[in-house]
């Protein structure tokens, strides 16, 4: 990105938010007074090289009486927010980052706010997104560039054989998508892995899920033929409703040493929480916000010891880890915990790395907020 004097910061720094209008001098009420909640919608009217004005309806519950649009929702009108843009952070399909340069009179941005600090009158901002639509760069695979197709269902069938070797659970096909749902009885996840196996190491993975009940949707990838992990576990891609995990479970919680002593009856919750914290650095969770009732694309990327997890064309999780590069991988499977989900659409890609992600890597992580 082109040195500009104004720089967009990677930390979610404070926006200063001044309303137009005269601010009462004496104590009271002001009239103007309205309450901006978190996060709401404007139009850009106007930007300098300092900051720009949105024009705005926000929620405004604590609106006076004697306001001409008293109620639920207050109209600015005539008058606009100003943003004081130092630092701060503003995206452009939910996660480039780019600059005040990157933005247009009339373009339509989402302001997320924070709670101001105590003693703060100014309400504090977090991130500035231009409401734009995604390119169709921008919805290409980001870490890994997908070559030959080595496995695809869109379960347009009865039964889920013969592409499929059927765990634990309920698994059934109906109206051409997956219906998997734990069974209580088996004390452990619903999995389903493909069928026949075949080897891979660098893949681009992208399916449809929707939550039907279910707890959390995972992506597995793993090496029968591995002894040094419990069940030849090697990665996997978490979904819940509220985060995304992407975890090195070879060197990880799967690992041999480590799963079997947080087994063990005499393992004292001490002992568990310093395993724990032994293998922090070989997960990564970061908080996201899904609709539960409607159907999303997962992608998963994996190119040498990096995994990369989007939904919806959005990253969402990332992590660098030794066990990710694992060269004999030879199973790819889901996991469903809970009540049910539903899975359609999945395809399966070699992969290489895309020339541009040493770029798209140092833009994304300063994007991705590590819960």
């Amino acid at each position: 990105m082109k040195n500009v004097k104004l720089t967009v910061g990677i930390a979610a720094t404070v926006l200063s938010v001044m309303i137009s209008g005269a601010m009462a001098q004496a104590p009271g009420p002001n009239p103007d007074a309205i309450n901006i909640e978190s996060p709401f919608t404007g139009v850009v009217v106007n930007i300098n090289p300092i900051g720009l004005i949105v024009k705005a309806e926000v929620n405004s519950p604590n609106a006076p009486a004697n306001t001409a649009n008293s109620g639920a929702r207050s109209k600015l009108g005539a008058k606009s927010i100003h943003f004081s843009t130092k630092g701060a952070r503003i995206t452009r399909g939910g996660w480039h980052p780019c600059e005040l340069k990157d933005l247009q009179r009339g373009d339509s941005v989402t302001i997320t706010f924070a709670p101001p600090p105590a003693g703060v009158s100014k309400i504090a901002a977090t991130q500035v997104d231009i409401n734009k639509p995604m390119s169709a760069a921008d919805k290409l695979p980001i870490l890994g560039k997908p070559g030959k197709l080595m496995f695809e269902d869109d379960f347009s069938r009865n039964e889920m054989p013969p592409k499929w070797r059927l765990g634990k659970g309920f698994w059934e096909i109906h109206n051409g998508a997956v219906t998997a749902a734990e069974n209580p009885e088996d004390h452990h996840g619903a999995y389903a892995y493909v069928d026949p196996r075949f080897p891979y190491k660098d893949i681009v993975a992208e399916f449809d899920f929707k939550f039907d009940g279910s707890t959390g949707c995972h992506f597995m990838m793993e090496d029968s033929n591995y002894k040094g992990s419990h069940a030849g576990h090697i990665i996997r891609a978490s979904i819940t409703p509220t985060t995304a995990n992407v975890a090195d479970s070879k060197f990880g919680g799967m690992k041999n040493e480590i799963h079997d002593k947080m087994h063990e009856s005499s393992t004292t919750e001490e002992e568990k929480k310093k395993l724990q914290d032994s293998i922090k650095d070989k997960s990564a969770t970061y908080k996201i916000s899904l609709d539960p009732t409607k159907w999303h694309q997962g992608r998963v990327e994996v190119v040498g010891d990096e995994m990369l997890l989007s939904i919806d064309d959005r990253p969402v999780a990332y992590i660098k880890s030794e066990g990710v590069n694992h060269p004999t991988k030879n199973m790819i499977g889901f996991t469903v915990a809970g009540k049910s989900a539903q899975l359609d659409n999945l395809k399966v890609w070699e992969a290489t790395v895309r020339p541009d992600w040493p770029k798209s890597r140092s833009d994304l992580l300063a994007v991705l907020q590590k819960q």
